[in-house]
């Protein structure tokens, strides 16, 4: 006997014991040998399953870390793209306030083109006075459209309308 080994006597119900018996018999080993390997196997299935544990937990926390990440990353990704969307509508709403300012001062120009056109053929046909009147007539009434609507108990009948003018 080795001076690292001590005795373990323990009771083991029947079958436990013919099982081990039997076993020695087969392999040609000592009873002490097979519950010797029989502790070991153990104490590696179970050292197994705890290094199994904790690796579950490693890669656990490795998958949610990752996941995190990716989710992190997604975020930076749809900001950037609503930013450039942003953009993109921010430069085509200017495109088109430019379009609308250059179309407004055209219409600005050619209406005093026509203007001076229709004055000068009035005034040509009709005399200046005429002329003078039907311009001020006319401003009188553009002005009249350009003020804010009334409310529908204060509308001003046609006919009235067309009295004070």
């Amino acid at each position: 006997m080795a001076d690292n080994e001590k005795q373990l006597n323990v009771w083991l119900p029947v079958e436990l014991r013919n099982y081990v018996a039997q076993r020695a018999k087969q392999e040609k080993r000592g009873r002490n040998q097979i519950i010797a390997d029989l502790i070991r196997q153990d104490m590696a299935q179970r050292n197994g399953q705890l290094v199994e544990q904790n690796y579950l937990v490693v890669m656990r926390e490795m998958v949610a870390a990752e996941l995190r990440q990716a989710h992190a990353q997604l975020r930076r990704d749809l900001r950037e793209d609503r930013e450039h969307e942003a953009e993109s509508h921010r430069e085509w709403v200017r495109k088109q306030v430019d379009r609308l300012a250059g179309l407004i001062i055209m219409a600005i120009r050619n209406s005093g083109i026509g203007r001076r056109l229709s004055f000068t053929l009035l005034s040509k046909a009709h005399g200046p006075d005429f002329a003078k009147a039907a311009y001020d007539d006319a401003r009188a009434k553009a002005n009249r459209e350009l003020l804010p609507k009334k409310a529908p108990s204060e509308h001003v009948h046609l006919e009235d309308d067309e009295q004070v003018s």
